[in-house]
């Protein structure tokens, strides 16, 4: 049974700065990928971590192959490139785009145009869902993976369509602005899943990406990926048996191996305690991933991938029962 996450082409990944977004969006991809969906993961104006991760850059602008074994792509969307495309789209020759676009004048203006930038690489995104076909007329990708920037300009970022329409209603920008909204608002077609760690901080965040989500943005919903948890080593009488250990301990070392322990205990307590508030107040399906300990290499993201996928599967299992109960 595949997961819903297959069932809307348009994934938007974000979080917290440093919660695991990319890592996350690269697991994901490859799960798709292993079903034979023709993926790709957009990263917008950020360094290459999707590449670091599988081994193969895609620090480019457009989509490239990184495994020889699965239809997975990668790109990096940056605002220049994306100005260009745009502006050969829409004037047609390239060299009336550059009689327009490519003098210090125009550039010096779209930099002081707020949300411009974020604009184009919304734009080329967007087009990518909607309009790269291939030579039969079908979608160029099955799915589109992004890699979103961090939650505060993750937010301005999806709530640029609706603002640019309320400046500018009418025109070719407003259209294309209309249509990335729409595209945003769709449930068929989108979905935005969060990234936490099971912290204070961002579970902070998190929830009220969430809330923002259904009334602010009104982008509809995925998952909410608890990453980074820590797996139970000890029991009760493991813990005992330390603190006896720790209170009778002849040297330093031994002290400092047994209070490094019951260290991992405390912090594995408090983990815990956010992902009960997460349980209690996240309106969204929780899909837990582990801390691997370990570079995030290929094998990781094949382990996370399959983690994910399984956790997934029963979040929707857990989602069906409660709304036939309901």
């Amino acid at each position: 049974m595949r997961s819903e996450l297959f069932q809307r082409r348009f994934a938007i990944v974000s979080g917290k700065g440093g919660v695991g977004r990319s890592t996350v969006a690269a697991a994901l991809g490859w799960v798709a990928a292993r079903y034979g969906l023709k993926t790709c993961i957009v990263q917008l104006n950020a360094r290459d971590d999707l590449g670091r991760m599988v081994g193969a850059s895609s620090d480019c602008y457009h989509p490239v192959r990184l495994l020889p074994d699965l239809p997975l792509y990668g790109c990096t969307l940056r605002p220049p490139e994306a100005l260009r495309e745009y502006g050969e789209m829409k004037l047609r020759f390239r060299a009336l785009h550059n009689l327009v676009f490519e003098n210090d004048v125009m550039r010096r203006l779209l930099r002081m145009v707020p949300g411009m930038n974020e604009m184009l690489m919304l734009g080329k995104a967007w087009h990518m869902e909607a309009a790269d076909k291939d030579a039969s007329g079908r979608p160029t990708w099955d799915l589109l993976v992004i890699d979103a920037p961090a939650t505060g300009h993750g937010v301005s970022l999806l709530r640029l369509p609706q603002a640019i329409l309320d400046a500018v209603p009418f025109g070719p920008m407003a259209d294309d602005a209309r249509a990335m909204r729409d595209l945003l608002a769709d449930p068929r077609r989108t979905a935005l899943h969060v990234v936490t760690l099971p912290q204070e901080l961002p579970v902070n965040e998190a929830l009220e990406l969430c809330e923002q989500a259904r009334s602010v943005l009104s982008v509809p919903t995925g998952y909410l990926f608890v990453n980074m948890m820590l797996p139970r080593v000890q029991g009760e009488s493991d813990r005992r048996l330390l603190r006896e250990i720790a209170d009778r301990a002849e040297n330093a070392a031994e002290r400092d191996l047994v209070r490094n322990a019951l260290a991992y205990e405390h912090w594995r307590a408090a983990q815990q305690v956010q992902l009960q508030r997460l349980k209690r107040q996240a309106p969204l399906p929780l899909v837990e991933l582990p801390h691997l300990f370990a570079p995030i290499d290929r094998a990781a993201i094949e382990r996370l991938g399959d983690l994910a996928e399984a956790g997934m599967q029963a979040a929707d299992v857990h989602r069906s029962g409660t709304e036939a109960i309901a």
